[in-house]
């Protein structure tokens, strides 16, 4: 694999990542954050709804920025140290 492959590989790779995980993870940790978040069950003939405490909003924004490393480690194994 050439250099111009993998970092185009990488490139898609980010893009897709940051489109479909790590913008919608932080942008619901966000609205947990703001109190938005709201969890209910329709399981029988009671259904019991509440709200998402704020600090579980910190689990969602954390796990969307470390999805992006994803890409990063993909660069590294198959662009780094690449010849031509």
């Amino acid at each position: 694999m050439t250099k111009q492959t993998g970092t185009i590989i990488t490139a898609v790779v980010g893009v897709i990542t940051l489109l479909c995980c790590t913008i919608p993870m932080c942008i619901g940790g966000v609205m947990i954050f703001a109190g938005l978040g709201t969890w209910n069950t329709e399981f029988g003939q009671t259904a019991q709804t509440g709200s998402i405490p704020v600090a579980y909003g910190v689990a969602p924004c954390c796990l969307s920025i470390l999805v992006l490393v994803v890409p990063l480690l993909l660069w590294v194994f198959l662009v780094r140290g690449k010849g031509q």
